[in-house]
């Protein structure tokens, strides 16, 4: 019963229950938070995922921009290529050439993308009643905290993120394995993934998908996981 009572799955679970109940909320953040609904026997199979990934100037969401935003979804075990989204984001970005050159990313890209607010409100629009899966998560968490503070005055919103990178250190170390090289290119290596070519949001979002599912039967190769199984290992 202890067990059960902290599991980070109920507690974040409790900071949703919350969260829905101010009345001042947005009905899009609402949205975010409300679904999917998920108890310690929810199966993993029983949910949809969007996965994320972002090419950013940098690593520190106060100071740092989001280039651009590349998402699928998972739906019944595939991935779900029609769903695929990728958006350059247009804003300052004047201030990040020299940054855009390492992420392959060139100006006039940028100039032709949209503004942060449109790319934000397509991803939450898709992600409604979803689980959202990064590979290092808190790079993804913290810009989108970011904004969140910045243009609805809310911190830290309980969502449901599954991190892969995470999950795959907290499995090496459940094996006494140590020393190993969690990037999702090495990773994906492990597991007899085929090799892309990365600093693509889109293409990043798509091979996070594929070890996500990779994971999944790994963990568990005959019976579905259950999500609080993903969750703790994602927020050990």
């Amino acid at each position: 019963m202890l067990f059960k009572r902290f599991h980070p799955l109920i507690r974040l679970n409790k900071r949703r229950e919350l969260f829905i109940e101010q009345r001042h909320q947005t009905l899009e953040l609402k949205a975010l938070v409300s679904e999917p609904e998920c108890s310690l026997d929810t199966t993993a199979d029983e949910l949809s995922y969007i996965v994320l990934d972002l090419e950013t100037t940098g690593l520190q969401a106060e100071s740092d921009l989001i280039l651009s935003m590349g998402w699928v979804e998972i739906d019944n075990d595939k991935i779900n290529l029609n769903s695929a989204s990728h958006l350059y984001i247009n804003e300052e970005s004047s201030v990040v050439p020299e940054t855009a050159v390492i992420n392959h990313i060139t100006p006039q890209m940028l100039r032709d993308g949209i503004s942060l607010s449109n790319a934000m409100t397509q991803f939450f629009e898709a992600a409604a009643g979803k689980v959202i899966i990064a590979h290092a998560c808190g790079v993804e968490k913290a810009f989108i905290d970011r904004y969140l503070d910045t243009y609805y005055q809310v911190v830290n919103l309980p969502i449901l993120w599954i991190d892969t990178l995470a999950i795959e250190k907290n499995m090496a170390k459940a094996r006494n394995e140590h020393d190993l090289d969690y990037s999702l290119s090495s990773t994906r290596e492990r597991y007899g993934l085929p090799e892309y070519n990365n600093h693509n949001a889109l293409i990043d979002a798509v091979s996070t998908a594929e070890l996500f599912l990779a994971q999944k039967k790994r963990l568990s190769p005959t019976t579905s996981v259950p999500i609080a199984k993903l969750y703790s290992l994602s927020h050990k």
